[in-house]
């Protein structure tokens, strides 16, 4: 597809976003941007719960017979909770060709840290990714998966006509959801 026909594309399946977020206030959505014709970001407000850390005694004992505790965070019941911004950076570039590909990005669009991404481990964020020095987005109709030596079998062409844009974004959003718990 040439460039500018992908542009109108991609611009196209922004503005069915659009539309389809504003039936999903609790995802916490505050901006969608397409930016370069291709580049869509979704900048979104995420709650944390405020946590403290508790050491409680282990049962075990050091070397030189000192406690050894493990630490512990907790939720501070009642407190207010923290409020963050993030964005999610989906690059649209030769879509639909090519499905988009997925990450997590701060408000000043550096990237989210490791440590800062939602559990890793089965069921859609993985480490180790070949093309991916990040964690990855591992589902379908995301380019991570397609392209994941895993996934070979499972060929992008198999779900570009059912699966749009928007279901693919607004299935990531729901995800992130409910992987940190309750609202973005």
């Amino acid at each position: 597809m040439h460039p500018a026909d992908v542009a109108a594309f991609v611009a196209d399946r922004a503005d069915d976003l659009r539309h389809e977020l504003a039936r999903y206030q609790e995802l916490g959505v505050t901006r969608i941007s397409l930016e370069d014709s291709v580049q869509l970001h979704i900048t979104f407000i995420k709650e944390d719960h405020r946590v403290v850390q508790q050491a409680v005694p282990s049962g075990m004992f050091g070397a030189r017979g000192e406690q050894i505790h493990r630490m512990f965070e907790v939720p501070l019941i009642g407190a207010p909770k923290a409020t963050r911004e993030l964005i999610l950076h989906m690059d649209c570039t030769d879509f639909d060709s090519v499905p988009p590909a997925a990450n997590l990005l701060l408000p000043d669009r550096s990237q989210l840290p490791d440590d800062q991404w939602p559990a890793i481990g089965p069921g859609g964020i993985i480490r180790g990714h070949r093309d991916y020095n990040r964690p990855a987005f591992c589902r379908r109709g995301l380019r991570e998966y397609h392209s994941h030596v895993q996934h070979e079998d499972d060929p992008w062409d198999r779900y570009r006509e059912g699966l749009s844009l928007s279901a693919i974004a607004l299935s990531l959003l729901d995800d992130l959801k409910h992987r940190w718990g309750g609202k973005l």
